[in-house]
């Protein structure tokens, strides 16, 4: 082997390990987290600043920093100490994951179908309000608030969320207006 080619495949070996270690990053901290702000001890949605955790850990560790907070703008600059929530569980912070964890050994409260565990696509569970029963599929529910509906609402599977949340009533002064009557032309 000349060393021009050992220089060559050692160059490409190199950069598949950067290459793996920055899509791995990726991979760990995208998508959306809920942690609890230590300043207010209520749930609140953050991102991470993915690009600089990938160009830090290509270089030595992740610089972990917050890139966007359901709790900003009145908040911005705190201290982001809800950091280390992220870094000490990067899996268990995710809405999906939380969702996920809620799902699997549920009931619908409509037909009574398990529900399971989240798949793929955009035909998802969801929650029910009891009072108002809408229904809304849990990815619609901003992360922030996805404990608080986990907590006062109740499951519904993918087809009921579906057929529930495409029905628009309506209200009763115009069935009341249109009863009877046709309309002028």
């Amino acid at each position: 082997m000349s060393v021009q080619l050992f220089v060559v495949v050692l160059l490409v070996i190199v950069l598949a390990v950067y290459v793996a270690t920055a899509i791995r990053t990726w991979i760990r901290f995208r998508g959306v987290r809920v942690v609890t702000c230590p300043e207010s001890r209520r749930p609140a949605a953050v991102t991470v600043d993915v690009g600089r955790a990938m160009v830090s850990a290509v270089r030595e560790r992740a610089d972990v920093r917050i890139d966007a907070c359901s709790r900003w703008p009145e908040r911005r600059g705190c201290g982001e100490t809800c950091v280390p929530q992220i870094e000490a569980s990067t899996e268990e912070t995710r809405a999906k994951t939380i969702a996920a964890r809620f799902f699997k050994d549920r009931r619908c409260v409509i037909c009574g179908r398990r529900i399971g565990p989240l798949k793929q696509g955009p035909l998802q569970p969801g929650f029910m309000n009891s009072i108002t029963r809408e229904a809304v599929p849990w990815f619609d529910v901003p992360a922030q608030d996805l404990s608080d509906a986990i907590l006062e609402r109740r499951p519904l599977c993918a087809d009921c969320t579906l057929a529930e949340s495409s029905r628009h009533p309506w209200p009763v002064t115009y069935r009341r207006a249109w009863r009877g009557r046709m309309p002028r032309q």
